[in-house]
């Protein structure tokens, strides 16, 4: 949500690669060094009784690992081990992977598994010649790239000790012909699909931690006000009869939900309970106080104010206490959103020539990084991956509304979502989808 939405009622992480002291040790990527080197990679074609959807899942697979930044995943025209090599280490000419500069290799084979669709996965570290991962992921027939994104989170959570998030899914607003439409995308822009369409105006959509519900704006009665929609049921339904009240977010608990509403003309940040009792105003200030974001930990809110004469970012207690200015660079800053790993803080800033970026601020230091620069005129309303390695923000640089995934500094961007609509209001689910 944005201070121009308003008017009318989003520090670095850096990444690096440790090799092992000995061979018996896998690579990890952690973190903290800038001399940082994607690991190179090799991703053998998959095997499988149906070539196509083992060729489809392999090409997920690989897109991934070359989205999240921390893979050089290798052409596969260059490789020189035989196409029809087997899966087991002995079967293995680990030396002709080396030879392409794999340091790592991943096999998987599809098949059928009742009315699922079974993928093992296995990953080989070249140098040491030998199995360092066996695993089996499943996902329904009907969805055979979902199963990809699980093999590349398996490869990535091997690599990292942390989750990967390839498997989650995107929520937007995309406005098309007319409409107002909720949609759902996976990470990589692909397989979208229409939750709900509006003929009255949809923002600021949030997804509940359980990922069961996305909250939204909704004009349907003719003002801003809170609803949720159920993604099991598909029902749509008004949380609470409060009104003007937009940009609805859940605690992570999802025990209370922090919003912005107006009231002649001033808005401030409220909370209220999950079931829409017990609406509470937070914020008492002659001026503009809205778009709260909530720290990780459930204790701390950001939010936007112009109580200093420009739209700053502040930093509060849950509770309204300890407000404290957090941004003093730039004259109109915007949309907070709290990294998951509590750290950092994504915002939208617009510099002196109307032109809108995303940067980012560490928490507690106010050191800013800056993430987009001449890339379009609008880069703007930043969303965290729920593992905090990623970064999906609105553009306009191809043209229409579209989102690009970045790492969190910056160094690389890509333009994921098509060109079905204009695109705005991203916001990434948790892992529990």
């Amino acid at each position: 949500m944005t201070l121009r939405t308003t008017a009318v009622l989003a520090a670095a992480l850096a990444l690096a690669l440790a090799l092992p002291a000995a061979a018996q040790e896998r690579p990890t990527l952690v973190i903290g060094s800038p001399n940082f080197q994607p690991l190179p990679i090799a991703i053998a074609a998959f095997q499988g009784d149906d070539p196509r959807l083992a060729a489809e899942v392999t090409e997920v697979v690989r897109a991934d690992l070359t989205l999240s930044g921390l893979f050089e995943v290798l052409d596969p025209r260059g490789f020189l081990a035989d196409p029809a090599e087997g899966l087991a280490a002995p079967s293995i000419r680990f030396a002709r992977w080396g030879d392409v500069g794999a340091e790592g290799l991943a096999k998987a084979r599809l098949r059928r598994d009742g009315e699922q669709l079974a993928a093992d996965l296995h990953l080989y570290e070249v140098r040491a010649g030998r199995e360092a991962l066996a695993r089996t992921h499943h996902a329904p027939t009907s969805d055979p790239r979902l199963l990809g994104h699980r093999l590349a989170d398996e490869i990535v959570k091997h690599y990292t000790r942390e989750p990967g998030a390839f498997a989650t899914r995107i929520a937007a607003i995309r406005k098309s012909r007319g409409l107002w439409e909720l949609v759902l995308q996976d990470v990589d822009g692909k397989n979208p699909r229409v939750l709900l369409s509006e003929r009255t105006i949809l923002l600021a959509p949030a997804w509940k931690p359980d990922g069961r519900e996305i909250l939204v704006t909704s004009y349907r009665s003719g003002r801003p006000e809170l609803w949720s929609f159920r993604l099991g049921d598909r029902s749509f339904r008004r949380l609470a009869p409060i009104a003007n009240a937009i940009g609805g977010v859940w605690s992570p608990d999802g025990t209370r939900i922090a919003f912005t509403a107006s009231d002649a003309g001033n808005a401030d940040v409220w909370l209220m309970n999950a079931d829409g009792t017990s609406p509470r105003r937070l914020t008492r200030e002659p001026a503009l106080d809205l778009s709260p974001a909530w720290s990780p930990d459930g204790k701390r809110l950001a939010f936007v104010s112009d109580r200093a004469g420009t739209p700053q970012l502040y930093l509060m207690n849950a509770d309204g206490s300890g407000v404290r200015r957090l941004t003093f660079q730039g004259n109109y800053n915007q949309t907070p959103a709290w990294s998951p790993r509590g750290d950092l803080i994504a915002f939208t800033a617009r510099d002196e020539r109307k032109v809108f970026d995303v940067f980012v601020i560490a928490a507690e230091t106010g050191r800013i990084t800056r993430i987009t620069q001449d890339q379009g005129r609008t880069n703007e309303e930043p969303t965290w991956a729920p593992n905090g390695r990623l970064l999906a923000f609105k553009t306009d640089r191809n043209g229409t509304g579209q989102l690009v995934i970045s790492d969190p500094r910056g160094d690389r961007q890509t333009v994921v979502a098509n060109r079905a609509g204009d695109l705005g209001g991203p916001v990434w689910g948790p892992f529990s989808q």
